[in-house]
């Protein structure tokens, strides 16, 4: 999987994909000046783009500079910057002191030298970081919320789908401002109000409470003109009633290297982790002992999930030895304090193509829990989804006894369908894109069905 290895089903990951670009063109230009490219003549990037849509027109900008280009600048500031708490600069065009800053500041982020002048290094960083926002440090600090941020137009007429023109620009600018990039994939800023615009538009009124008709009024405007502005974001909701939350890594949380910052996880809230151990026969993720160590090191609970693959016949022993022995080299036994117990996971085939493994039997994977049950004394948790039971394994009951963490991404139910036999759920993974501190990539949430001193058990503690 692209990103953690465990989704209900395949998909391409173009926002984690983007998000690994941006951070290579950042840190290209790491430790040369932009400054230097004011003297000279203007140059521009070779995939110049216009992200906020005034112009892809790119020079060279210092304090001082003027017009669409510097809007243009200030607008993928804004988007840029916000993840990392930043309040909205103003997109005037009127390069000033507040806008010098905000480049020193994101130039920091990017692992540019924070000289302020906007060069084809800081242009390249900015088109890949505001398409494709991502958290950064350092932090921002709220500041009063400015008026201006997407430079379009103030007029704010009536809008609904087939309008056109800059007022429509302005509004998916405004939309992308305040949709939490991690869940939402920005719009393109063409003017065009469209299906995919309507639907952004109702997602957006969902989350402010408004009437979800998909129209542009006034009420719509002032909230979306609010949240764009200030350092606030629409997030899908989390499940309801489950206080306890967690989170699935695994090599695809580590964006060019980067370590994850457990202590800035914990401080977020999250309670518990499972953790990338092997998959089928050969793979043993790079960052199983290093996560492992560093989550139970700040207090998460955690446990080592292995990925199924039933590519040939009777591996299940097989790759059972393998995750047992990756494991226990990773110093895990299932009995230390901050021990889950071990995990299987049950999907479909991880090659895109979201078809049933192979030579998946029932047998075969009764084989992986039976040996490293036995190996750790713990019950595994299962990994999976009814529909995948369903489709792929005739609706078994076969796994009706054992824990599971089941994974349901839509957000129009309260509880994930339960398979044939089981009576309960312990885990529910209900997104594969949220943002957590300490992560520089999306990361698979969950929530616990049960209460601390549930998890506390669990995790012998």
């Amino acid at each position: 999987m692209t990103r953690s290895a465990r989704r209900p089903a395949r998909r391409p990951a173009p926002f984690l994909a983007t998000m690994l670009l941006a951070a290579a063109v950042g840190l290209a230009g790491a430790a040369r000046s932009d400054a230097a490219a004011l003297s000279g003549p203007a140059s521009r990037p070779a995939a110049a783009t216009a992200v906020c849509g005034h112009t892809d027109e790119q020079p060279p900008l210092a304090q001082g500079s003027a017009g669409l280009a510097t809007r243009e600048a200030q607008c993928e500031l804004n988007l840029a910057t916000k993840p990392g708490h930043h309040t909205p600069i103003a997109a005037d065009g009127s390069f000033g002191a507040g806008t010098a800053e905000r480049v020193r500041t994101f130039q920091r982020c990017a692992g540019l030298t924070a000289d302020g002048a906007i060069g084809p290094g800081t242009w390249a960083a900015l088109n890949a970081r505001a398409a494709h926002p991502q958290p950064c440090t350092p932090g921002g600090t709220p500041s009063a919320p400015q008026a201006s941020v997407c430079g379009h137009t103030d007029t704010r007429p009536t809008l609904r789908r087939g309008a056109k023109g800059v007022e429509v620009e302005e509004l998916q600018c405004r939309l992308n401002l305040a949709m939490e990039p991690g869940h939402y994939s920005p719009l393109t800023i063409d003017g065009d109000f469209g299906g995919g615009t309507e639907n952004r538009v109702v997602e957006f009124q969902m989350c402010a409470n408004l009437g979800t008709d998909g129209v542009v009024g006034p009420n719509t405007w002032a909230r979306l003109a609010d949240w764009s502005s200030r350092d606030a974001y629409c997030t899908p909701p989390r499940p309801a009633g489950y206080p306890i939350d967690g989170l699935d890594t695994a090599k695809y949380q580590h964006p060019g290297g980067a370590p994850i910052d457990w202590a800035a996880v914990r401080a977020a809230g999250v309670e518990f982790a499972t953790v990338k151990a092997t998959r089928g026969l050969d793979v043993t993720d790079e960052y199983l002992a290093s996560d492992m160590d560093a989550a139970r090191a700040v207090g998460l609970a955690v446990a080592p999930y292995h990925f199924y693959t039933g590519t040939a016949a009777g591996t299940g022993a097989a790759q059972a030895d393998r995750f047992i022995a990756a494991v226990r080299a990773a110093g895990y036994t299932g009995q230390r304090p901050g021990d889950l117990p071990p995990v299987f996971d049950l999907e479909r085939m991880d090659d895109g193509s979201g078809r049933c493994p192979t030579h998946l039997t029932v047998a075969d994977a009764t084989a992986w829990l039976d040996t490293v049950e036995a190996a750790f004394g713990r019950r595994p948790v299962v990994y999976t989804q009814k529909s995948f039971l369903d489709d792929c394994l005739g609706s078994t009951p076969a796994f009706a006894a054992y824990p599971l963490q089941l994974a349901d991404y839509r957000q129009s139910i309260t509880a994930p369908p339960l398979p044939n036999g089981s009576g309960t759920w312990l885990m529910w993974q209900y997104t594969e894109s949220a943002l957590f501190d300490g992560i520089r990539a999306p990361a698979t949430g969950d929530v616990f069905n049960g209460t601390q001193e549930d998890l506390d058990r669990l995790a012998n503690r």
